[in-house]
């Protein structure tokens, strides 16, 4: 949706028609942008796409919930930088897939284990920490990474297997 800048500090007088008659009464700035506002309605029954970069300051309330674009990886091979969840399948013998550096501080990555035949492993390029790569074995295994601006900073990790709660078996290893 393009966005227009709001008409301030003015009038705007009624446009003449052909014959020359102006109609009606002048239509206010303010009424103009309480019309044409900054905001997409929720009762838009056509979804709105957000095509460039959306920054939020201060509270803000998101309703309807939040969805995340997703890759599925079958194979050896990189992860998406750009995209912020991968979907692994590992169906046959161990495999690897990279992880590129990041481009914005801030960035977050969500690996995920939808099946494992064999184990599989993620390795950043630059990481931020003591840590070279994390193996998954096991279907349920994730781990999020963010990107600090010097590397891949592993934020959290979880297990796809019943644990007793202080034990980190099941999870992804980092190694």
């Amino acid at each position: 949706m393009a966005r227009t800048a709001k008409i301030t500090n003015s009038n705007v007088a009624p446009r003449s028609n052909a014959a020359g008659l102006v109609g009606n009464t002048p239509v206010r700035a303010q009424d103009f942008n309480d019309l044409a506002g900054d905001y997409v309605s929720l009762s838009d029954s056509n979804a709105q796409a957000v095509t460039s970069a959306v920054s939020v300051a201060g509270v803000s309330t998101l309703t309807g919930g939040l969805v995340l674009g997703t890759e599925s990886i079958g194979a050896a091979g990189a992860l998406s930088t750009t995209i912020p969840i991968s979907l692994v399948t590992s169906a046959g013998a161990d495999q690897a897939q990279t992880l590129a550096d990041g481009s914005t501080v801030g960035q977050i990555k969500i690996v995920y284990a939808v099946s494992t035949a064999n184990s599989w492993k993620v390795t950043p390029t630059t990481t931020d920490g003591a840590y070279t790569k994390v193996t998954f074995t096991t279907i349920g295994e994730t781990c999020t990474f963010l990107w600090t601006g010097n590397g891949w900073a592993i934020l959290s990790r979880a297990g796809g297997v019943a644990a007793a709660a202080d034990a980190v078996a099941g999870f992804p290893v980092i190694a």
